[in-house]
């Protein structure tokens, strides 16, 4: 008499990580090599030689070093976008966080002191990713209403808090921690590097990585395997914010001023760098270095389409034909992976 085997539950199966491949098959992709971050590599490819053959000088050690800082600022932004993302969330607000963020530190900066001032930066924007990922999860709200609601909250409050009013003249010694080089390398390209590590930590190498993806594929699966969805949803939001945080300051230290409208529109081209870089807007499927690259795509052509003296309003335009394309090749590749 045969036994029927029985079959692990569809909610284990959720949110266990993949076991081993057997002896000789053959190994998965690693992250840098799959196809999306291959189209996104071959763009950057594309762009730069068209740009160099338009504007020479777009290749110079200057202009790709100032093109890297500015892409810093957003890839970091971006990289803790991708972490709520992937679980099927969104923030909109990261914006407005790095508005709020940008003006309390600059005007407590000679208070507090220089290094504390950066810790303080990365735990208040921690805060507010808090307070983002809590309302959208405890109150079983969604995080694109909620964002949408926060992004002019905390809009509002950094115009409360400097009465509409920039704030200058930054001390250069907090500017010099972060807007320094190492060696050659300027530090915020160094800080991207490492934060870049440590995200693909996170969503590859973690138990918290793998409730991301579990989340973000199967909330309800996932929640009757055991895993603490609302948790891990709050804990997105919460690195995301800190990392909002952690541009805020740089982007200060860079510019040696704050503005209650610092990181006006960053939401739309974080959004672009991470659905470039092939995060699945629907959740359960990101890549870290290919966020990096789409961040660093963006930036190599806003800097070319800058060389070139176009309109700064174009750019928008096109930023905003980048995310659709993404999205449609995103939705093309969705449906061809469920026919199969």
């Amino acid at each position: 008499m045969t036994l029927p085997i029985k079959q692990p539950a569809p909610a284990a199966q959720a949110a266990r990580p993949a076991s081993p491949p057997p002896a000789g098959s053959p190994r998965r992709m690693p992250d840098f090599a799959n196809n999306r971050v291959l189209g996104v590599i071959i763009a950057l490819v594309i762009t730069f030689a068209i740009f160099t053959a338009l504007v020479p000088s777009f290749l110079s050690i200057a202009n790709l070093l100032e093109m890297g800082v500015q892409s810093a600022i957003i890839a970091i932004i971006a990289l803790g976008m991708t972490l709520v993302i992937v679980t099927g969330g969104i923030d909109l607000s990261v914006g407005s966080i790095v508005g709020l963020v940008s003006v309390i530190c600059a005007a407590n900066l000679e208070t507090w002191g220089a290094v504390p001032t950066i810790i303080a930066g990365i735990l208040l924007g921690a805060v507010l990713g808090f307070v983002n990922g809590s309302l959208s999860a405890v109150f079983s709200l969604e995080s694109f209403v909620v964002t949408l609601a926060t992004l002019n909250v905390y809009r509002g409050l950094a115009f409360l808090y400097t009465d509409g009013l920039p704030i200058f003249g930054l001390d250069q010694g907090f500017r010099n921690i972060l807007s320094g080089t190492v060696g050659t390398i300027p530090n915020p390209i160094v800080l991207l590097v490492a934060v870049t590590v440590i995200c693909y930590l996170i969503l590859n190498r973690s138990k918290l990585g793998v409730h991301l993806k579990a989340v973000g594929t199967n909330a309800d699966a996932s929640l009757k395997s055991g895993i603490a969805v609302k948790r891990v949803k709050v804990s997105a939001f919460v690195i995301a914010g800190g990392l909002a945080g952690l541009a805020s300051v740089l982007l200060i230290s860079r510019i040696g001023a704050a503005e209650p409208i610092s990181g006006t529109g960053y939401e739309l081209t974080v959004i672009a760098a991470v659905v470039v870089g092939g995060t699945s807007l629907m959740g359960g499927r990101a890549s870290i270095v290919g966020t990096v690259l789409g961040a660093l795509l963006l930036g190599s052509i806003r800097t070319g389409l800058t060389l070139l003296n176009v309109n700064p309003f174009f750019q928008l335009v096109i930023t905003g034909l980048i995310i659709l394309l993404a999205v449609l090749v995103d939705r093309a590749a969705s449906r061809t992976k469920a026919k199969r």
